[in-house]
């Protein structure tokens, strides 16, 4: 007899639509383990690893890390996170990380948010990031932090993102998105596994996720584990 298991399932959409925060709400209500490639090579690149460095010279042109850095990681990471539910997000970004992924694991559903690009542009240039954490706000709207610049948790300083901060690297960021993402979004529509939400509002995605999880996964089976966000470089030693 199979042993029971939790979800297995990933989170797609441009730079800027709300990745992070659907993941933390499934962190929060399901115990998921968040897989987050993008805060795992951030950390990497704030501890100035030799892993960081080459994640560095890709991020600050506005290009997408290599296939092989990615995969390294999040393999480690999906072993991690064992039979818990999980969401991988930054994973995969192009078909062939896709295929990669599908010899590993089969994914039981994927959250495709989509944004308009101008919606995009929009909310990039005001969100504001907190660095040790990786919380993320904007400057108005529904995410706005309650004290202007401050961080609602510990009070620290919220700061701009290098790579939200030129509209060249942005614009490159989000064709490079458009180019590879498109395949991956067919090849899972094909599985019959995506489901697409409208990201316009943060928090007006959170009851059509958890509507949509209810139908997809049965309730006996959300099982409720600790909640964590999973970060390579608290449970490994940095990559030298």
């Amino acid at each position: 007899m199979r042993a029971a298991r939790g979800f297995r399932a990933m989170i797609v959409g441009p730079p800027g639509c709300g990745k992070g925060f659907v993941s933390q709400m499934m962190v929060q209500t399901y115990g998921a383990v968040h897989i987050s490639t993008g805060d795992m090579l951030r950390d990497h690149i704030r501890y100035r690893t030799s892993l960081g460095k080459q994640v560095e010279l890709y991020t600050t042109r506005g290009q997408l890390v290599p296939d092989h850095l990615l995969t390294r990681i999040v393999t480690d990471a999906i072993g991690k996170a064992g039979n818990r539910n999980y969401i991988l997000d930054g994973f995969p970004r192009n078909i062939n990380q896709a295929r990669t992924l599908d010899s590993m694991v089969s994914l039981d559903f994927v959250l495709d948010l989509f944004l308009p690009m101008q919606a995009i542009m929009a909310r990039l240039r005001t969100r504001l990031v907190h660095p040790e954490s990786g919380r993320v706000y904007n400057e108005d709207g529904d995410m706005a932090p309650r004290v202007p610049g401050l961080d609602d948790i510990t009070g620290e300083r919220l700061v701009r993102r290098a790579d939200d901060i030129s509209p060249a690297v942005v614009w490159a960021r989000q064709r490079q998105y458009v180019k590879e993402a498109y395949p991956v979004i067919h090849h899972y529509t094909q599985q019959n596994i995506l489901h697409t939400i409208l990201a316009r509002k943060h928090e007006s995605m959170v009851p059509l996720v958890k509507r949509y999880l209810a139908k997809r996964w049965p309730k006996r089976e959300l099982r409720r584990f600790r909640p964590q966000r999973h970060i390579e470089l608290v449970c490994n030693q940095p990559t030298k």
